[in-house]
């Protein structure tokens, strides 16, 4: 088994590979034949998998193509309201062509030929590569792409071969120029609905445990943690975080949820004894030889693994990449939030704030009197925090505690529940009844939509910190300060109280540094399951 270095122990000498694999007795150990009889399970489920999705796809395929021909010949064809319509527009009604009501089967080499062609140019532009997972928008665009690609084809045939439109019973294809954009349309749509389905049942059955790929993460910096956090909060991808290596670049010990299992001179070690699927390796810049020794060591141990290079705490998703003559060349982008960005998320918190706060008045009618009827004091607590670049604010909140709450402070620090500057207690004493329930439920922070009105906060961004937390903060999580806080974000969807301070505010400062409108309305939707059930909430 992996060792574990505590927090309190100093990491013994690393062993070489050799010793480690003659400590596991060797290649033909029991361990490697078990993870080599799980690699191969796994190669065998891609293959499968492929199979099943070329299969689906040529059904799925041949179902657009039937739509489509029901559209074309079914639904348009003597429709008496296109008719009437044509009538009204041109003067005339359009008469059917001679022997044109054509079976489906008439058309069985078109649909072949679609098939076909779609198939290959999926397999050329390695659609059947793709995680079935997690990236939806990238299989999504490459479908309608490729189709479109594939009636460019079509259409071409039909301009070559068969430009007369006029019913021919010669031809091989019975000619109808008007079929090609209806199965461009029911093609793409039909094909995206299957990938979508099935990329739910897979998640399903990633979240139960089911065929999910156990990864090491290799390096403990804020690269590695970054992974890690991604990998957690996105279950439906089927990874599963054994735990990561140490890289010794400050002091050992778990990050949270996510155990550490050793340096990152025990990568051989850990692979073995905990069955690793895939290794990911992000060390920092100045152990790129390690990088490149864990590198040759999966692959001489058969284990798949993905490098993230470290670019100087460079942030990978504003890099740009070209090639001239087959030399990378890489360039940074420029800050992701531009104005026309800003006044659009601007834009989308005044109209959703003010539809909240008027929607929902009765709502926080029955609130305010349920709190003044239950304790004295204010209904609505004003707090100092800090806001956008350090500047402070007064922040509104139902009130949920008692009123001499800020007073017992510090009596109840001895119970901290928390890691770093924040407070946190599950059984606090100075909540109210009322106050619990609000808590619970996150009723108590609808009050800060009036401070998204005023511009102090945003709907989506980094929760505002107090000045005492503020001042006990490393120089690096002071970026989470670089925009507006917000009234929910990447640390409330995934988890709240339940995740560490340190693990939060890299999320924030993820959020910070991949910025983009689709980013924020994800959030805003996931906002809405995570006040549903709770997570993390006390």
């Amino acid at each position: 088994m992996a060792r574990i270095i505590q927090n309190n122990e100093s990491a013994p000498a690393a062993r070489t590979t050799t010793e480690v694999t003659h400590e596991m007795g060797g290649a033909t150990g029991p361990i490697t034949k078990v993870i080599s009889e799980r690699r191969s399970i796994r190669r065998h489920w891609r293959i499968a998998e492929t199979i099943f999705m070329v299969v689906l796809d040529i059904l799925l395929t041949l179902l657009a193509c039937y739509g489509a021909y029901r559209l074309r010949f079914k639904t348009l064809l003597h429709n008496p309201m296109l008719e009437g319509l044509k009538f009204q527009i041109f003067g005339y009604y359009t008469g059917a062509a001679p022997d044109n009501n054509q079976q489906f089967s008439s058309y069985m080499p078109l649909w072949a030929g679609v098939i076909a062609g779609l198939i290959i140019i999926f397999a050329v532009r390695r659609l059947y590569h793709i995680r079935l997972t997690g990236n939806s928008f990238r299989q999504a665009w490459l479908i309608i792409t490729s189709t479109t690609i594939g009636m460019a084809f079509l259409i071409t045939y039909f301009f070559f071969f068969q430009n007369n439109n006029q019913y021919d019973p010669d031809t091989l294809i019975p000619n109808s120029r008007l079929l090609i954009p209806f199965i461009w349309f029911t093609t793409i749509i039909v094909l995206i609905a299957g990938r979508l389905a099935v990329a739910g049942v897979m998640g399903l059955l990633y979240r139960m445990g089911l065929g999910e790929t156990r990864v090491l993460v290799v390096g403990s910096g804020r690269l590695g943690k970054m992974v890690m956090q991604c990998l957690a909060a996105s279950p439906n991808l089927g990874f599963s975080v054994v735990g990561f290596l140490h890289d010794m670049t400050e002091p050992p010990g778990d990050f949270g949820r996510f155990k550490m299992l050793g340096t990152i001179d025990d990568i051989g070690m850990v692979i073995r004894s905990m069955q690793v699927d895939e290794v990911i390796i992000a060390l920092p810049s100045h152990l790129n030889n390690h990088a490149i020794r864990s590198v040759r060591l999966c692959e001489r141990l058969g284990a798949s693994f993905k490098l993230i290079p470290d670019l100087y705490e460079l942030n990978l998703s504003r890099i740009d990449m070209e090639s001239i003559e087959g030399i990378p060349l890489l360039g940074i982008r420029q800050a992701s939030l531009n104005t026309p960005q800003r006044v659009i998320t601007r834009t989308i918190d005044i109209v959703l704030s003010t539809l909240g706060l008027i929607i929902g008045s009765p709502l926080y009618l029955c609130i305010a009197l349920a709190i003044a009827f239950t304790s004295p004091g204010p209904i609505i607590y004003r707090q100092e925090r800090v806001g956008l670049n350090g500047t402070p604010f007064k922040m509104f909140k139902f009130r949920s505690m008692y009123k001499d709450a800020d007073q017992r402070l510090a009596q109840l620090l001895s119970q901290n529940e928390a890691q770093g500057p924040i407070f946190k207690m599950r059984e606090d004493p100075r909540v109210t009844s009322v106050g619990r329930f609000l808590r619970r439920t996150s009723l108590d922070e609808i009050p800060q939509l009036l401070n998204v009105l005023r511009g102090e906060m945003s709907l989506v961004g980094p929760r505002p910190p107090l000045p005492r937390e503020v001042a006990q903060y490393e120089e690096w999580q002071k970026g989470r300060l670089a925009i507006k806080p917000g009234c929910s974000g990447l640390w409330q969807v995934r988890g709240r109280s339940n995740i560490s301070f340190d693990e939060g505010v890299l999320m924030d400062i993820y959020y910070i540094e991949n910025w983009s409108l689709r980013l924020y309305i994800q959030i805003l939707l996931r906002t809405i399951p995570a006040i549903l059930f709770s997570r993390g909430a006390y």
